[in-house]
Parts: C-alpha cells; sequence; structure tokens
C-alpha cells in the first residue's frame, strides 16, 4: 500500500513518517527550512501489512527555502502521476499534514495541488493531519475551532497529533 505524505515546509511530513514508522527513518529538522529535497520513500511493516510511505518536499517554501515552491509542486503532482500510472503501485492514500499554524490561504493552496489531481486519476481519499497540537489539551479542541477552514475541502478524515 503506497500513502503519500504532503503539506508545507515545517508542517512535520518527516515527523509523521516516524511516527508511524515507530522508529526514526527519516531525517526532521526543526528549523523553518525544509530537510526534504524530493521525494523519499521509506518501507514500513505494520501489524504485518507492508507499506510505503512518501515523504514528499513542502510546499510554500520561502525564498530562503530547501526547494522552489513551484519545483516542490512539480515534484509531488510527477510522484503522483508516476505512482498512479504504475500497475503494480496505485496511491491508497494521501496524507495532507498542516502545523496549526499555517494560514488558511496557504491551507487551501496545499490542498488544492493534490485535489484537482485526484478527481482527474481517480478517487483516492485524503485525510489531514494538524501537528503542532504540543500545548492544546485537548488537541481536538484545535480542529473545533478551526474546522470551517476545511469545510471546502474532501477529506476522508483529521487526525489532530503531537510528534516528536
Amino acid at each position: 500500500k503506497n500513502i503519500v505524505i504532503f503539506g508545507e515546509t515545517g508542517s512535520g511530513k518527516s515527523s509523521v513518517i516516524n511516527t508511524i514508522a515507530q522508529e526514526e527513518v527519516a531525517n526532521t529538522s526543526n528549523d523553518v527550512v525544509g530537510c526534504t529535497r524530493e521525494s523519499k520513500r521509506y518501507s514500513v511493516e505494520i501489524y504485518g501489512q507492508k507499506f510505503a510511505l512518501f515523504d514528499t518536499a513542502g510546499l510554500n517554501d520561502g525564498s530562503a527555502g530547501t526547494v522552489p515552491h513551484k519545483l516542490a509542486k512539480r515534484q509531488l503532482k510527477s510522484l503522483l502521476d508516476r505512482l498512479h500510472e504504475s500497475p503494480s503501485d496505485g496511491i491508497d492514500l494521501l496524507v495532507y499534514c498542516v502545523h496549526k499554524s499555517t494560514s488558511p490561504r496557504n491551507t487551501l493552496d496545499a490542498y488544492n495541488t493534490v485535489y484537482p489531481w485526484t478527481r482527474r486519476k481517480k478517487s483516492v481519499p485524503i485525510v489531514v493531519v494538524v501537528t503542532g497540537l504540543e500545548c492544546e489539551s485537548p488537541m481536538e479542541s484545535w480542529w473545533d475551532a478551526h474546522e470551517d477552514i476545511f469545510n471546502s475541502m474532501h477529506l476522508a478524515g483529521h487526525a489532530c497529533v503531537t510528534t516528536i
């Protein structure tokens, strides 16, 4: 099963991968500059089932960033096309990582990079994972207060998490 994790620079994509893998397989950074320059595949096994987790370069990276925004979008779309066109691969899930401090405009921009693709190719579920909620108690209260940002998105679900 192939799972593609996408989102803005600094949204915690690599940390989410490490959390799912239950070990540090992806490099992470505490800087506002991203550390993932291109898509990387991580093979993990969960309860005896094999998954391929794809970490992607961050979207909306600033001018001092690792990967310019347009290049990150092209890389993401290319990965999606490559996986979808492969008869043996496909895409089973898209995970959209959003840091709690991401602006609503950037949240929609990153989502709109992927959603039109899912409609053209085939219906691939998208879930959103909100990160950076270490100081929220309960974490789900952040979602309750910001749910309207996500109302126009076609999401299969959401999770509010803390990662290291």
